[in-house]
This record gives structure tokens, C-alpha cells and sequence, in this order.
């Protein structure tokens, strides 16, 4: 006779809360309920399978207690939304397992004799948009019209960036699992602050032009040296701290330079017919999003904050819209493993494992890959 294990029914009431009653699969959730009322003892199979399922650590199930997760990241969210106060799973391995690579990431480039990275915390005493932005347009390498000779610009600031020895992951899913989609209501990005090997994380599943946004509003944090939790989903006008504030407005500064804005609003709306059809031709000049140029007209008082608020909800319906009609899957499965992992980190994992400092199974970790897929994601990405 297998042995079985008594819940406790404390734990089982912070599962069903971690996850969520209407997000849970409804057999498990019965299971549980059997569990808190001790109609049912559960075997050690059956626990294993639920914290499969459920996506909870499968110690916590063995606690009198429930854990007390401690997420640091959640005090650095832009907006205290009470809606996700209590992170997902999902968020919590994705941060998780970026910390994992911060502290790999950390520990061979101080082996290697490497300095710290002096752009961390550069900018931690300044406030002015000018300074700041002049500043990231020096480290990065950019001039004042980049975007008039990249594309996609989101690729060409992430190179940038990596060469600057920021590290930049994205993903919209938990590693390589289909079933866990990362959501954008909870966040669309976030930092983690290291002297030695600072980290971006870009959450997949926004859109194109918020990708970009993000990648830029979390480089500036990084110049502040301040961690990040972005959850601004609905780009929130008022209520945000100062730091947020500025984090915005050097962001927009360097997509869309004041100096180049005015005139080219003056030209092209004498080409429009209306202020939507403006944005979208200014919007395409510069490749950013309409709301970053919407943020703009609103600032240089060419459109009313009634008129950006409308723009800001056409571009989340326009958004929802392109999410439900998007065909799940497709596209090739190493271009896709590529693009989730920054390529200086990778070429590090490779130094690191030809020179046996570090296990093949250790490399396989950090990079979600196998056996299989790890050596042909090292062709695949030219290394």
C-alpha cells in the first residue's frame, strides 16, 4: 500500500490563491479542495503531479506554513497595481532563472579579470533629459538620426546594448514551455541591476514598438542603477514616480529627438488629413509606435490629452486584436531560440564549457537547450 501525505490545508488555500481559482485546472482544483478537507490523503505520485500542474515547488506542499516569497523585483514596479501584487509562477521562474544567469554571468567575468561596467548607476545624480540621453547616444554609439538607417531598430539597439556589456534576454514564454505564455498585464519587462553584468529581460509577447520602448526605458534605469519591474501596460499619463517620469522621457528623446520632431510634424501633417493619419506618417518616420508619438504632440502641444488618451486605447485594441488573431506556432524553432538569448552571454557559456570551467549539463541550463539543440543553436548563431 503506497504511503500518503497530509496536506496542510493552510498550503493548499495558498496554492489555489498563487494560481488562481478560475486559472485552475478544474480536476486539480478538486483535488486540492479533497486535499484541504482531508477527504483525501494524497500520495507522494499524486502531490508530484499536482506541483507539476500547478507550477508550485513541490517542497512548499510538505510545509506546515505557507512559504513567504520573498521577490525583490516587486518593490521596483512602476505601477503598484494591486491587480498583480502577488506575482505569477511565471514571473517568478522567468525572474528566477535570469538571476541564475546574472550570477553565472557575474562570477566569470570577475574570473576573467573583467572591470565593472561603468555605465551602471553613470547617471544616478542627474535629471536632465539632455544629459541623459546625450549620454546614452555616446555609450551606445548612436547619432541623433539613427533610426533613419536601421531596421529593425529594436535588433540594432540590442546589439548595442550587448557590445556595452548589458545583457538583453527575451522570451515570451517560461523557457521552452509552450503552455506557460509570459502576460503582458502583469509586466513587459524588467532589470536586474549587477555591477558586472546587468540585465534586461524583454517580454515577447508585446508588440513590436513596445519591445522597443521597453528595451530603451529599462537601459536608462540601468544608467540610474535602479532594478525595474515594468508594468505599465496602458502607458500611464499620471501617477507614476519621478524616476518612471524620466525613464519615459529619455526614452522618447532618443526614438524621437525633440530637435527633429517639430519639423518633421509640420511637414507631414500638411500632408494628412487628420491628426491619426499625422501620427501614423511620423510614427513610420521615426519606426517607433503611435503612442510614443502621440506622448510627443501631446508634450509639444500639437493634440489634446483627450485626443492621446483615444490614440492610447486604439493602439491596446489594435494590440488585443493582432494577439487573438496571431496563429499560435510556427517559424523556425533555432532563429527563435536565438533571439531569446543574448549573444555575448552565449559566446561566454561557450568559452566557459571549451575550456571545461563549466559542465555541458550547467551550459544546457542556462541556455534551455538539450543535448541535441545546444550544439546546433551554436551553428545556428555562427559561433
Amino acid at each position: 500500500m503506497k504511503a500518503t501525505y497530509t496536506v496542510s490545508p493552510a498550503v493548499v488555500d495558498w496554492v489555489i490563491n498563487q494560481i488562481g481559482a478560475d486559472t485552475t485546472p478544474v480536476d486539480s482544483l478538486n483535488l486540492l479542495k479533497e486535499w484541504r478537507t482531508g477527504a483525501k490523503t494524497p500520495t507522494f505520485t499524486e502531490i508530484e503531479s499536482i506541483s507539476r500542474r500547478t507550477r508550485v515547488p513541490l517542497g512548499y506542499f510538505f510545509l506546515q506554513t505557507p512559504p513567504k516569497e520573498k521577490i525583490k523585483l516587486m518593490e521596483y514596479r512602476t505601477i503598484a497595481s494591486t491587480d498583480f501584487s502577488n506575482p505569477s509562477r511565471d514571473l517568478i521562474d522567468t525572474i528566477t532563472d535570469m538571476e541564475q544567469i546574472v550570477d553565472w554571468a557575474r562570477d566569470y567575468l570577475i574570473n576573467e579579470g573583467s572591470e565593472a561596467n561603468s555605465i551602471v548607476g553613470k547617471m544616478r545624480h542627474e535629471t536632465d533629459i539632455t544629459a541623459i540621453s546625450g549620454y546614452i547616444r555616446q555609450v551606445l554609439g548612436l547619432s541623433i538620426n539613427w533610426f533613419e538607417t536601421t531596421d529593425p531598430p529594436f535588433n540594432y539597439l540590442r546589439d548595442r546594448m550587448s557590445e556595452a556589456g548589458i545583457i538583453v534576454m527575451m522570451n515570451g514564454i517560461v523557457r521552452n514551455n509552450t503552455h506557460r505564455p509570459l502576460n503582458t498585464e502583469e509586466f513587459r519587462a524588467f532589470t536586474i541591476i549587477d555591477r558586472y553584468a546587468p540585465l534586461i529581460f524583454i517580454n515577447a509577447t508585446d508588440s513590436k514598438s513596445g519591445r522597443l520602448f521597453s528595451l530603451l526605458h529599462e537601459f536608462v534605469h540601468i544608467c540610474f542603477g535602479v532594478d525595474n519591474l515594468y508594468n505599465d501596460t496602458h502607458n500611464t499619463y499620471k501617477g507614476v514616480s519621478k524616476l518612471e517620469t524620466l525613464c519615459n522621457a529619455v526614452a522618447t528623446e532618443i526614438l524621437v529627438p525633440a530637435s527633429q520632431f517639430n519639423l518633421t510634424w509640420k511637414v507631414l501633417s500638411s500632408q494628412s488629413s487628420s491628426i491619426q493619419e499625422t501620427i501614423s506618417k511620423v510614427a513610420h518616420f521615426f519606426k517607433c509606435g503611435h503612442v510614443i508619438v502621440a506622448r510627443r504632440a501631446l508634450d509639444a502641444g500639437n493634440i489634446s490629452h483627450a485626443m492621446y488618451e483615444e490614440i492610447v486605447r486604439e493602439a491596446i485594441q489594435l494590440y488585443k486584436e493582432s494577439k487573438q488573431t496571431k496563429k499560435p506556432g510556427g517559424g523556425d524553432y533555432y532563429n527563435t531560440k536565438g533571439s531569446r538569448i543574448d549573444k555575448r552571454f552565449f559566446m561566454f557559456v561557450l568559452d566557459s564549457v571549451s575550456r571545461g570551467k563549466t559542465l555541458y549539463s550547467e551550459a544546457f541550463r542556462l541556455t534551455d537547450t538539450n543535448r541535441q539543440t545546444f550544439p546546433k543553436l551554436m551553428e545556428r548563431m555562427n559561433a
